[in-house]
């Protein structure tokens, strides 16, 4: 299967060298590879342009001068902008961070999935952060969540969402839609790929907390649902308490400024009833799993 990648950076001389290696390394090759370089003032596009004489299938955009953009916007913008210059014929697409570093068959298996599965729309591996000198997992979602670092799109799933929302909240929205329209996510846990910038580096953690909770208003979670997710977010992340509070302030906020929702009523509802519908599996799941086992008779 063929494929393209799109790669949003900004300010990434430090980065980008390591994801483009390790693309080039990649034992099937992206038909094409651009970089949209969205206003950097180091040598990121210096640094893709040195690459791109030894690949030819990587290709250098800089982003047009842009109005200020809604919150969470700017990397989907920037994808935009590059997605629409691909010129490749290919079954899939690709959003990648410039922070990443993935291993050499990751898309020979990401393409072998969507060759398997003809109901695949979206999928991707496992993401791992370095702590204390080991690779572990970076535990800020569901482990069945394809994180937004590293997104592959079946065409067809792409086109039927309609591409990616201009949103803080983007990348669950892209995977409630899809099951909205009756596609299916998976995550590669075998695929470990590596993130050199964890969450929250560059905005702070209560930062990126509270545009999760403004991210779950757009996506129509509803009160009950937002709150839950506050609580669990408050209970399993440093600092203890605070996040909740961060995600459940985020709400209130884009409530009170009424904030456009990046779904309609129908996939709202849709939204709702999966959300809750996780929920009831989880708590079924956890209750099994500390129901004492009877001894035979």
């Amino acid at each position: 299967m063929k494929y393209v990648v799109v790669v949003p950076a900004r300010n990434e001389e430090e980065n980008i060298e390591r994801l483009l290696r390790s693309l080039a390394a990649q034992s099937l090759l992206p038909a094409e590879l651009i970089v949209v370089d969205d206003g950097s003032t180091d040598q990121t596009a210096r640094r893709v342009l040195a690459f791109a004489k030894r690949h030819p299938w990587i290709h250098l955009h800089r982003t047009k001068k842009q109005e200020p953009r809604a919150i969470g916007a700017k990397v989907v913008a920037a994808f935009q902008q590059g997605y629409d210059q691909i010129k490749a014929e290919h079954h899939f697409l690709v959003k990648l961070d410039a922070d990443l570093e993935l291993p050499p068959n990751y898309f020979e298996r990401i393409a072998k999935h969507f060759s398997d599965n003809p109901r695949l729309g979206i999928a991707g591996g496992s993401i791992l952060v370095q702590k204390n000198g080991r690779w572990v997992y970076e535990n800020f979602s569901d482990k069945d969540h394809v994180k937004g670092a590293f997104k592959a799109y079946r065409k067809a799933c792409y086109q039927a969402i309609g591409g990616l929302r201009l949103s803080i909240g983007w990348d669950t929205a892209d995977e409630l839609l899809a099951r909205y329209h009756g596609w299916e996510v998976l995550v590669d846990t075998r695929l470990n790929v590596k993130h050199h910038r964890p969450l929250g580096t560059e905005t702070g953690s209560l930062r990126t907390r509270f545009l999760i909770g403004r991210g779950m208003y757009r996506l129509r979670y509803g009160f009950w649902i937002s709150l839950i997710s506050a609580i669990k977010a408050g209970y399993l992340n440093r600092p203890y308490g605070l996040t909740g509070l961060a995600v459940l302030c985020g709400w209130l906020v884009a409530l009170f400024q009424r904030d456009q929702p990046i779904v309609n009523k129908d996939e709202g509802q849709f939204i709702r009833q999966w959300r809750w519908n996780r929920m009831k599996e989880k708590l079924l799941r956890k209750k099994k799993k500390n129901t004492p086992h009877k001894a035979p008779q």
